[in-house]
């Protein structure tokens, strides 16, 4: 990549070829999510999804959290924004339109084509399981903590973890606890309902795992890696035989990639050796 764009909120760096790192980057404040986080989130996964020099992204929180969810004090402007509207249908509508822009912020990453690797350590809580729910696979360190913090504060969860997650989780009764309770919980129950895979004793070797998986995976072919994160996303929201009908619309176009001869070559030459 000749140059990673920049972004006050946001810290990027290529540790491995063809795979970027992303850092969310307010750590005094725990990485809380504001007006300009979510902004530079969604243009960041937007530019690397055009990327070429991109092919497996990690992300991760800089400092000692993942991420501690949406900034009081952004809440706290929403909310003042909206007491000074008068009419209740114009209140709404106010209302609707700030959860759709921090809606499709997350959903950039979900919609990503590129895979989106999240390294989560510290606290994960509210919108920062919202976005570790947008992410293809989730590691963490052991000392993560994390909440599904929505009902606590007076909501439902709008921006993922009750739209995604409940269609890629193993464990419905006890997301279902954590959903409705609010409560902490640790990286143990985390992989019992599935929202991460795999357990590192630190920080660091967490992130040097995440690192080198995005490296195996970013020397496959793209057409292939790519093609198979939209399948996945696309199968996950629709029905099997919606899904066959995508995959063979898909595949006649992208079966004439050459990097399928080059495989099989390479395939037959390690074989006669």
């Amino acid at each position: 990549m000749s140059s990673l764009p920049t972004y006050e909120t946001l810290k990027l760096s290529q540790p491995k070829p063809y795979v970027t790192l992303v850092e969310l980057n307010r750590p005094t404040k725990l990485n809380a999510m504001n007006q300009q986080l979510f902004d530079e989130l969604k243009a960041c996964f937007e530019q690397l999804n055009n990327e070429k020099e991109c092919r497996v992204i990690v992300l991760t929180g800089s400092g000692r959290a993942f991420s501690t969810g949406i900034d009081i004090k952004y809440l706290s402007n929403v909310a003042a924004e909206s007491a000074e509207i008068d009419d209740i249908a114009r209140k709404a509508l106010h209302v609707r339109s700030m959860i759709q822009r921090t809606q499709e912020s997350l959903r950039a990453v979900d919609k990503c084509e590129k895979p989106v690797i999240a390294a989560i350590h510290g606290y994960c809580i509210g919108a920062g399981v919202d976005l570790s729910a947008c992410c293809d696979i989730r590691y963490s360190s052991r000392d993560a903590t994390f909440s599904i913090k929505e009902v606590d504060i007076g909501l439902a969860a709008d921006v993922g973890t009750l739209q995604i997650l409940p269609k890629l989780i193993a464990d419905h009764s006890l997301f279902r606890e954590l959903v409705l309770t609010s409560r902490t919980f640790d990286t143990n129950e985390a992989q019992q309902i599935g929202l991460i895979s795999r357990v590192f004793d630190t920080r660091e070797a967490l992130l040097d795992a995440a690192i080198s998986l995005a490296s195996v995976i970013a020397c496959k072919s793209p057409i292939a890696v790519q093609g198979s994160k939209i399948n996945l996303n696309y199968a996950r929201d629709h029905t099997v035989d919606d899904n066959f009908t995508f995959v063979r619309t898909w595949n006649s176009a992208m079966l004439l990639t050459e990097d399928i001869v080059n495989s099989l070559m390479a395939t037959s030459i390690s074989k006669e050796k």
